[in-house]
């Protein structure tokens, strides 16, 4: 089940464990005209205000994985530990990506909004990187193989979008 997760929803996002490098990958893009790279974890999280649905969530590696980073997950305004989820709230500190402005297989990015990669990068080192299967395929009920297919056909001509902040 999968909804357009928004502002101020509610999202139980799992903690850190090792099995989350199974499904971490190394985006790189081109901002300010130098090569920037970053680690970003791809978690299955649940919102909770819409039942539980599901979202696709990239979390750069020091909020997810460094307890010692002012960036850590575990330190966001309003966050609590639960279990084995932290339950955070959707706010400016999360980005999205989409298919269309109606908020189509929108899914969200936790990570330096300093960082300007384009949407399309996240999706398509998904579904052709070296992520888990189980990443690949929550990737692609939010659409992105059809996404990673046009762009693959583009090639490096295709601009794209950049992140939107909620």
């Amino acid at each position: 089940m999968t909804s357009i997760p928004e502002a101020g929803n509610t999202l139980s996002i799992p903690a850190y464990t090792a099995e989350a490098e199974k499904a971490v990958q190394d985006l790189s893009w081109s901002q300010l005209l130098q090569t920037k790279t970053g680690r970003y974890y791809i978690v299955r999280a649940k919102n909770v205000t819409k039942g539980g649905a599901d979202v696709l969530l990239y979390v750069q590696d020091r909020f997810y994985k460094d307890e010692a980073s002012a960036d850590y997950i575990g330190k966001l305004p309003g966050a609590k530990k639960e279990g084995d989820n932290f339950i955070v709230t959707i706010n400016d500190r999360f980005q999205y990506g989409q298919k269309n402005k109606q908020g189509e297989n929108r899914w969200v990015v936790l990570h330096d909004k300093n960082n300007k990669p384009y949407q399309h990068r996240f999706i398509v080192l998904t579904i052709q990187g070296k992520a888990a299967d189980w990443a690949k395929t929550l990737a692609k009920t939010f659409g992105a193989g059809d996404l990673a297919d046009k762009v693959s056909a583009v090639g490096k001509d295709f601009v794209g979008d950049y992140l939107h902040t909620f």
